[in-house]
């Protein structure tokens, strides 16, 4: 029988941080640990017992001991190739060391520009803390008007496929959006002179803070200045939005009905999967410049997986009631039930789950069916609607007039 392999206290409190921040689940009891078990099995097919997770976080007697398999197994539930592999990052991480190069940086000592580069090529980006360590080196770099910097992160090969990366890149890429709401000139410039080479830009910046209302200004800067999408269905995503710039800014329908003759021909002749906010776009432009729902319907109802639902759902909410009718409930809502999704979410399934959530209250407010509205919007955790933020002022005004429910 082969000898049991030992976890050094290091490793075993990064694990610990791995399982816990990807899986959303805070382990204080037996309980969490059985939650945690089903997690993994369910997202990545890996049996690790609850009686594992018992001793990994010490509550019941531990030796730090497990074998090769168990230790595989973990190593894989939190995204690495094996258990050699996560030893070999971990052993290059150290957050002291890192933190120390953050404040070298930010006090502008001779050769902390290639130090701090060097050192975001070794953030941990698929935890919460690597995520929020490159956001405040970003920070650092727009508060010293560093672009010279920021060039050349934006082309880091970043595991962008990677869902925990990409997620954790969203927040660290956030600042951007935010200095250019605020109209940060020399941010928004540095934008749109990298957006069109840079996959990082364009997924985690561009398509996760779609905020319309600046379509007239930084966010049609940007897309206009991308004739390439180096993201699949960036083109498509682009297109949908002139389309609602025609129609909603422009005022231009005859404009708005030939960019919907560019994304049929888009959506037709794809190689890709269509995501489901996309989708949505599609159907809705299809309802309100051709009276045509049958687009809207048929894409809806061809999705399974309940986040997919909650995406389509709010932004064709939305849209509709903003450009189509303020006062007419969505009947495809009445197809979505609470019951179908997990009780355990991570971060940004929450966020999605409470927008959906106040979309569901504010259709039943429309239906007047009160006694519903007033349960969902009783349901809605207002501290978390992740990058969903950027639509928060639809809502709000909504939020207010449900509170009197």
């Amino acid at each position: 029988m082969p000898a049991p392999n030992a976890i050094s206290i290091n490793e075993k409190e990064w694990i610990k941080q791995y399982v816990q921040e990807i899986y959303d689940i805070s382990v204080v009891d037996t309980f969490d640990c059985q939650l945690l078990s089903e997690a993994v099995a369910k997202q990545k097919g890996a049996t690790i017992s609850c009686s594992t997770f018992r001793r990994l976080f010490d509550l019941v007697p531990n030796s730090n001991t497990q074998s090769r398999f168990t230790l595989n197994a973990m190593a894989s539930a939190v995204g690495f190739k094996n258990w050699d592999a996560f030893k070999i990052h971990v052993a290059g991480f150290d957050v002291n060391v890192i933190n120390q190069n953050i404040q070298v940086y930010k006090g502008g000592f001779p050769n902390s520009h290639n130090l701090i580069l060097e050192t975001i090529t070794k953030l941990p980006i698929t935890t919460w803390l690597g995520g929020y360590q490159l956001q405040c080196i970003i920070n650092i770099a727009i508060e010293n008007k560093d672009f010279e910097l920021l060039d050349e992160v934006v082309r880091i090969p970043f595991e962008i496929d990677n869902q925990a990366v990409y997620e954790h890149l969203v927040i660290a890429f956030q600042s951007i959006y935010f200095q250019s709401v605020k109209g940060n000139r020399d941010v928004i410039a540095f934008v749109e002179r990298n957006c069109a080479q840079s996959i990082v830009l364009q997924k985690c910046l561009l398509q996760a803070y779609v905020d319309e209302r600046y379509l007239d200004g930084f966010l049609g800067s940007w897309l206009d200045a991308i004739q390439e999408g180096l993201v699949p269905d960036l083109l498509l995503f682009k297109n949908l939005l002139l389309c609602q710039k025609a129609f909603a800014v422009e005022k231009n329908i005859v404009k708005a009905k030939k960019i919907v003759a560019l994304f049929r021909k888009q959506e037709a002749n794809c190689e890709f999967e269509i995501h489901p906010i996309l989708k949505a776009r599609i159907g809705v432009w299809e309802l309100i410049l051709y009276k045509n729902p049958k687009k809207l319907n048929d894409y809806f109802n061809g999705l399974q997986n309940p986040f997919d639902k909650a995406d389509f759902a709010v932004i064709a909410s939305r849209l509709l009631w903003m450009y189509h009718s303020e006062t007419e409930a969505i009947p495809l809502l009445d197809n979505i039930k609470r019951a179908d999704f997990p009780v355990v979410k991570d971060y940004f399934q929450k966020g999605r789950y409470n927008v959906l959530i106040v979309t569901l209250a504010i259709n039943q407010y429309l239906k007047q069916d009160k006694v519903n509205a007033k349960i969902n919007f009783n349901l809605i955790d207002r501290n978390t609607f992740a990058y969903d933020i950027v639509n928060i002022d639809f809502y709000i005004p909504w939020m207010e007039r449900l509170s009197l429910l």
